[in-house]
């Protein structure tokens, strides 16, 4: 029996992992000795990786530099329970040909979800009505910002079509509406698969979309992609929803636009700094529903991340292929 090596500290540990996976994940390796950690630094990796043939980490994890893969001459795998695997892996992990998995598809469940709340919420302009009646009114407020509507037989514009993507897709499958998607690298077979029609633009997405949704990745490549151009291209009413980086986005560009009132926008990021500063626009702007960075992994759904590890873990015990395993050449498309 090989060794597991939780690298997970132990308040974080207890959100992710219900009995049932470690279970699963323990009928096939060992516990490595102290696991989970109070704090997962790189001093608990030196003296605990030694014997680890997999090693499990998450948000705090030290990452996995020269100094730790030289200790771990037994390391086969890295389950990543967390987002973005970028903060833990390295050259000197690619280069000992360590096995990567990122859990990161679990967190797209609740993402999706909370993209597909607040279309059907805000398109109807419920949390800017809701506050009005507070203050007396009634109606009056589904005329704000262009007027209200619904998602039936509308155009919604997705860009990106990773793991959020491809599942507020799914979801949006319930509705009679009409799906446009814009991503460089997903091909045309696979938009044929997920029944959305693909455009090669994002003028496309925004000058025809009522819903536009943002679910690109941070890279340089996406850094300030989306311009004021693209905003003002928005039909009048539009809603617009950011739940993956504000970096994305031109923000100078974006407020300025939002400041016209024309339409709305639900987001759940800003950068480069969360929370932003008390007069940031996005807290003073009207028309700006501001959430604080709640829509992914909140409550139970962590609990997702120690499912799929699990199951990914026991795939590798077992021989079979792993479903999310993230290669050096495809980390630069990946959040």
């Amino acid at each position: 029996m090989g060794e597991v090596l939780y690298a997970v500290g132990n308040e974080l540990f207890s959100t992710l992992f219900d009995v049932s996976d470690t279970d699963t994940i323990e009928k096939y390796y060992t516990r490595g000795e102290g696991c989970p950690p109070v704090e997962a630094n790189k001093d608990f990796m030196l003296s605990s990786i030694q014997s680890a043939e997999i090693i499990v980490t998450s948000w705090g994890s030290a990452v996995l530099d020269w100094d730790v893969i030289q200790t771990a001459p037994e390391l086969k795998l890295l389950v990543h329970a967390a987002g973005s695997v970028k903060p833990v892996v390295s050259d000197a992990l690619w280069g000992a040909g360590v096995r990567v998995v990122s859990c990161a598809a679990a967190i797209a469940y609740g993402v999706a979800e909370y993209c597909l709340g607040l279309m059907l919420t805000e398109c109807k302009r419920t949390s800017w009505v809701a506050n009005d009646v507070r203050k007396g009114q009634w109606q009056e407020s589904m005329a704000l910002y262009g007027g209200a509507f619904e998602l039936y037989r509308q155009k919604i514009g997705i860009i990106g079509s990773g793991y959020v993507g491809t599942r507020l897709i799914e979801l949006l499958k319930q509705f009679e509406c009409h799906i446009l998607l814009y991503d460089p690298y997903c091909s045309e077979a696979k938009a044929q698969n997920l029944c959305v029609t693909k455009v090669n633009d994002l003028d496309k997405i925004f000058s025809q979309c009522k819903v536009v949704t943002l679910h690109a990745p941070s890279t340089p490549e996406t850094t300030g992609m989306i311009k004021g151009k693209h905003f003002a291209q928005l039909p009048d009413g539009a809603l617009f929803l950011n739940t993956a980086r504000n970096a994305i986005i031109d923000e100078a560009e974006f407020v300025a636009e939002l400041r016209k009132g024309r339409f709305v926008a639900c987001l759940d990021v800003t950068d480069p700094t969360e929370p932003p500063p008390a007069d940031h626009p996005y807290r003073n702007l009207p028309n700006v529903l501001l959430t604080p960075h709640i829509a992914g992994v909140f409550a139970e759904n962590r609990k997702r991340m120690g499912s799929m590890a699990s199951k990914e873990i026991e795939a590798f015990a077992l021989g079979h292929p792993l479903k999310y395993e993230v290669t050096r050449e495809s980390l630069h498309k990946t959040a």
